[in-house]
């Protein structure tokens, strides 16, 4: 299912478009299960995407003596 070209948004997509599916509740238990299980892999996918962002966002956080430095976000107003 994944692609070299995957990225978080086509994994999130896919998730929503898998969700709305199974929300219709029309589909049978067979196909029900299979796309349940392509739900799962969609989640996981968007999980590793987002914790992939949250280790870059600590190295990015850290100072030069390797701590992290608490930093309040400002808003654009």
């Amino acid at each position: 299912m994944k692609t070299e070209n995957e990225t978080f948004e086509n994994a999130l997509k896919n998730l929503e478009e898998t969700v709305e599916k199974l929300e219709e509740g029309t589909i049978p238990l067979n196909e029900a299960l299979k796309t349940f299980e392509s739900g799962v892999h969609w989640s996981r996918e968007c999980k590793k995407f987002l914790d992939n962002a949250g280790q870059r966002i600590e190295k990015i956080l850290k100072n030069e003596n390797g701590e992290y430095e608490q930093k309040e976000l400002v808003e654009d107003e």
